[in-house]
């Protein structure tokens, strides 16, 4: 580049891959005719593709226990605990009500044991026995889900128990009880974050259809059973339920590859405030429905594609192949058309291998950026000769 060497160069590029469309609000209309509030994402991107009042503040009942299973699983991987350690149950985790993994005062359970007892049949007494058992004492371990909030991003969620019952004061029963608030939005980045980081450990219980442990004569389905009998690449996560909250549920599925899907992806939603389990079940279905029916994932780019070439101050020997530093995969609904913009960096003498020379952002037709790369140099141009400096100082 000469006279415009040092100013940012925009190139936009537009790359149609399928006929854009006005709005997705009318395909919206019936998807989630049941929740308060709910959302659906795609997990490797984030990208939303439906929400109703995803921010509202409302109370999280049993989803509460997804944060208490998340730092469970942390625990063990940090070798804070083990998860074959022995917890004895005393009278107070016992005592605890609702739904329940129903521990008996006395007696010892490995914390995996408690860890599926707390996901599969939402037990209050195992969320319990887990937050004592890591934090040492109920209120040190909600302090470490608020805090794990921060990390996330969840900014609109506070706990104030580790299993999403409301607490009432007995002196002043007429008072609202204190309560887990969240909204769908940051349920959805919790269940993002699990599967981001702990998949594994995360499906290996929450996909079981039935939990059984024969040496406490235990055997109760899945709470979240129904969604996954009717959709078997149903995997998780947790239902939930109060009569502030309503029903609640947040789930997963995977949506394979095939000739809309150039890649495997994961669904992620959550539907909060339904009035029936039935309605509950409805909103999920229909949203993983419209997920999967009007959105498919395309690559956009791989890694190390030639983007071009530039040269030093125009000088040929000075030359600098451009490359993309990583594969990006976009997921675009069937009416959508993609966009990309180019911006290049000025490019001086040295450059190193690898270094960042310009961006590649893509975005939708309505401009909802979907994703990026960055355009890297795919060779060192530091030697040039005598000859070739000279060159450089006479250059414009």
């Amino acid at each position: 580049m000469k006279h415009g060497a040092k100013k940012l160069l925009v190139l936009t590029l537009i790359i149609a891959f399928l006929t854009p469309n006005l709005t997705y609000a009318k395909a919206q209309k019936g998807v989630d005719k049941f929740s308060k509030s709910s959302i659906l994402i795609d997990q490797d991107t984030g990208r939303v593709l439906y929400e109703k009042t995803p921010d509202a503040k409302r109370p999280l009942a049993s989803l509460s226990k997804m944060m208490t299973f998340l730092l469970a699983i942390e625990a063990i991987e940090k070798g804070e605990v083990k998860e074959n350690d022995i917890i004895t149950i005393d009278k107070s985790i016992a005592s605890v009500r609702g739904s329940s993994y129903h521990l008996k005062e006395g007696e010892k359970v490995p914390l995996i044991e408690l860890m599926k007892g707390l996901m599969i049949v939402s037990g209050n007494d195992a969320a319990v026995a887990i937050s004592r058992h890591i934090g040492k004492d109920e209120k040190t371990f909600v302090q470490k889900m608020n805090a794990k909030c921060k990390e996330i991003g969840m900014v609109n969620t506070s706990f104030v128990n580790p299993n999403g019952l409301p607490i009432y004061d007995l002196q002043n029963p007429s008072k609202p009880p204190k309560e887990n608030i969240s909204t769908a939005r940051d349920i959805a980045k919790l269940g993002k974050y699990m599967f981001d980081n702990y998949e594994k450990q995360v499906v290996a219980i929450t996909n079981m259809q039935t939990y059984s442990n024969p040496q406490r004569g235990f055997c109760k389905n899945n709470t979240n059973s129904a969604l996954m009998g009717i959709l078997p690449e149903v995997d998780g996560i947790k239902t939930g339920y109060t009569g502030n909250a309503g029903y609640c549920l947040s789930f997963s599925m995977l949506v394979k590859e095939d000739e809309n899907n150039e890649k495997q992806h994961r669904l992620i939603g959550v539907t909060l405030g339904a009035n029936h389990k039935n309605k509950r079940l409805s909103a999920a279905l229909g949203m993983l429905k419209y997920g999967k029916e009007n959105f498919s994932t395309k690559k956009v780019m791989e890694q190390d594609r030639l983007i071009g070439k530039k040269y030093i101050k125009g000088i040929e020997e000075l030359e600098v192949k451009l490359i993309a530093d990583k594969e990006l995969y976009a997921i675009l609904g069937k009416d959508e058309s993609l966009n990309s913009q180019i911006t290049f960096k000025e490019i001086n003498y040295p450059v190193k291998k690898g270094d960042v020379l310009g961006v590649i952002k893509y975005y939708t037709n309505t401009g909802e950026i979907l994703g990026s790369v960055n355009i890297v140099s795919a060779n060192d141009v530091d030697s040039a000769s005598f000859k070739t400096k000279i060159k450089m100082i006479f250059a414009d």
